[in-house]
């Protein structure tokens, strides 16, 4: 792996996560912005993805949708702020149950490097309570656990 799941405090209401993917930035583009792509890696574990929708324009939106374990739907929706492919997602996302005190604006980077492409993903919360919330929710290591399923598929693509 060329660069292993990272989580820091970067600010008050900033979590900043990086990871490397043996890839090229357009094929780590394509795998966050096709819906099909998404469907493959996104879901962990007890909670599958079953919904990835994507208007894929400044001003569209998306919805992803899992299956919790009792039964119920886990779901995120946000829109597009700005798109500079395949360097660069800015976006805002909310749960329909929110456990991070409102709106997050998520700014996600890819940047080639020699083994393949750095992710970075800057969550800036509404709070710093809604930062402490995210990190109590699990979510970082939802994001690992998905992130090394999308390492596994860019290698065998």
């Amino acid at each position: 792996m060329p660069l292993p799941f990272k989580i820091e405090q970067t600010g008050p209401t900033t979590l900043t996560m990086t990871r490397g993917l043996s890839a090229p930035p357009a094929k780590v583009w394509r795998a966050h912005t096709e819906p099909e792509l998404v469907m493959k890696w996104m879901g962990m574990g007890p909670y599958p993805i079953v919904k990835a929708d994507i208007d894929l324009k400044v001003g569209g939106g998306f919805r992803y949708e899992w299956q919790t374990p009792e039964g119920g739907i886990m779901a995120v929706n946000g829109e597009y702020l700005d798109l500079s492919a395949p360097h660069r997602i800015v976006h805002t996302e909310i749960f329909d149950e929110d456990w991070t005190d409102g709106k997050t604006t998520v700014t996600s980077s890819f940047e080639a490097v020699e083994a393949g492409t750095r992710v970075t993903l800057e969550m800036k919360y509404r709070s710093e309570e809604g930062l402490q919330m995210a990190l109590q929710s699990g979510a970082s290591e939802g994001v690992q656990a998905t992130y090394d399923q999308l390492a596994d598929l860019l290698v065998a693509a």
